[in-house]
């Protein structure tokens, strides 16, 4: 049996934003189990493309799922969500779902420095720097 990994993901949508990352949540939470949690929705505006502005947040979890199995997975939320390469060109991404840290190898490196990134991981740390998970952000 596959080990317990710590993961990271980043999610976000510019495109049925609300109710696209809602759906993200649901089925993250639902697939991950109760270790998960999620930060608060922060709206950005798009980074390297022309496009409405995103709603993203950050998912912290652990899981016995291997990588392959959770990059599968995730691929078939956006599709659900009506991702696909037509809409990639017109910069319509009605779901976005990365992983950032999967054990403790990092992924996605340009996107651990974006500054709402950074923001949205610090969610998950008190005044005092320790790290905390609360299950009610959920």
């Amino acid at each position: 049996m596959t080990k317990e990994n710590y993961i990271i993901i980043s999610i976000g949508s510019n495109y049925n934003q609300k109710e696209n990352i809602s759906f993200a949540k649901k089925k993250l939470a639902g697939m991950l189990g109760e270790q998960t949690s999620f930060t608060r929705d922060m709206w950005t505006e798009p980074v390297g493309i022309q496009s409405e502005k995103f709603i993203n947040c950050i998912c912290i979890s652990t899981t016995r799922h291997t990588l392959l199995q959770l990059t599968k997975a995730f691929k078939q939320l956006e599709k659900k969500c009506e991702r696909s390469k037509k809409n990639d060109l017109i910069s319509k991404i009605p779901l976005d779902i990365d992983i950032l840290l999967y054990g403790n190898q990092r992924y996605h490196e340009k996107d651990w420095e974006r500054q709402y990134i950074q923001e949205l991981l610090n969610d998950f740390f008190d005044k005092k720097g320790n790290f905390v998970i609360d299950p009610t952000i959920l």
